[in-house]
């Protein structure tokens, strides 16, 4: 009979199959799981249960790759993936509730459309379901995470398709509220990487990066007209005197899933229209959202401020589903 591991941990990498079970061969031991958190980023306090630094560890090293979950030192793009060399990629990111993903089938088919917009070949029976996004996500941890789902194009002229893998991180700490700065839109109008999700998303980065030296937490994208579109990885709605407002997807903004939610289903009527930077004097609350934080107050914008208003938190407290609370 095979002798069993002194130290449970040392399963932490076996791959975990599609049906979440984690098979007794080719594991690859991790013998010091706070040195492998360490070198991902995070160092944890010393007197955390041995279980959190195992499901931490899952987190930060194990990728779904075709319906298995494996070490990401197993994980491989071929050099030649046009997502690899030219950024023809997109992908979909969403927290998850009771591990279950959030919006996700708005995110599958933003997701689609978006390859179908790029000339990116994706087979929609190669995406996961809920079903299997909720699987990889029971398998790593307890807590709910944040699933990142990508797509590469591949390799056309040899007729190579890409890769579709997920990832996961924790669910970054509630934020109160925020505050912006405007700055230029970081790409022309109607260039596809500007209304999509896709690989090419360092401008966005940037400015959020120029906004955070400038002492604020993110960047807010104006155009060449003087009219606020978005922050640069959430939608904005803005609540004038005659009603909620979220500037239009003509081409200018990448439309979220959470943004098409809430303009389905709010419990407040919210319509679409052009805001002008001069509209923002009129205004007494604003937010932002996206599926990664949910609604998110704004306490200012360049030097006007603003209240954290009863009916943002009526709208943040509708759209998020509570997790159940196991008994």
């Amino acid at each position: 009979m095979p002798q069993q591991p002194s130290d449970p941990r040392q399963h932490l990498w076996a791959p975990i199959t599609s049906d979440g079970s984690t098979p007794a061969r080719n594991q690859l031991p991790v013998s010091d799981p706070v040195a492998v958190l360490k070198s991902h980023g995070l160092d944890v306090p010393p007197n955390l249960p041995a279980h959190v630094v195992d499901e931490l560890v899952r987190v930060v090293t194990l990728v779904w790759v075709n319906g298995r979950t494996v070490p990401r030192e197993q994980f491989y793009i071929d050099p030649s993936d046009e997502g690899l060399l030219f950024g023809r990629g997109i992908w979909e990111s969403t927290r998850t509730v009771d591990h279950v993903p959030w919006l996700w089938p708005l995110h599958t088919e933003r997701l689609l459309r978006t390859a179908a917009d790029l000339g990116i070949g994706v087979d929609p029976a190669r995406l996961p379901d809920a079903a299997e996004v909720a699987r990889y996500a029971r398998a790593l941890a307890g807590c709910d995470l944040v699933i990142r789902l990508n797509v590469t194009a591949g390799v056309p002229a040899a007729k190579r398709p890409g890769v579709v893998w997920m990832s996961a991180q924790l669910i970054p700490a509630p934020l109160a509220a925020v505050r912006l700065r405007t700055c230029p839109t970081v790409a022309p109008r109607d260039e596809p990487y500007r209304v999509w999700k896709t690989f090419q998303y360092g401008g966005r980065l940037a400015a959020n990066q120029r906004a955070h030296d400038a002492g604020f937490d993110g960047a807010l994208m104006v155009d060449a007209g003087d009219n606020v579109l978005e922050m640069a990885h959430a939608n904005l709605f803005v609540r004038l005197p005659d009603g909620w407002a979220t500037p239009p997807a003509n081409g200018d903004l990448l439309p979220g899933t959470v943004r098409q939610h809430l303009l389905a289903h709010a419990p407040l009527p919210i319509r679409e229209q052009a805001l002008p930077r001069a509209a923002l004097a009129s205004a007494t609350e604003v937010f932002v959202t996206n599926s990664k934080i949910g609604i998110v107050p704004v306490t200012q914008i360049d030097g006007q401020t603003f209240a954290v208003g009863r009916e943002t938190q009526e709208l943040a407290e509708w759209l998020m589903p509570s997790p159940r609370v196991s008994g």
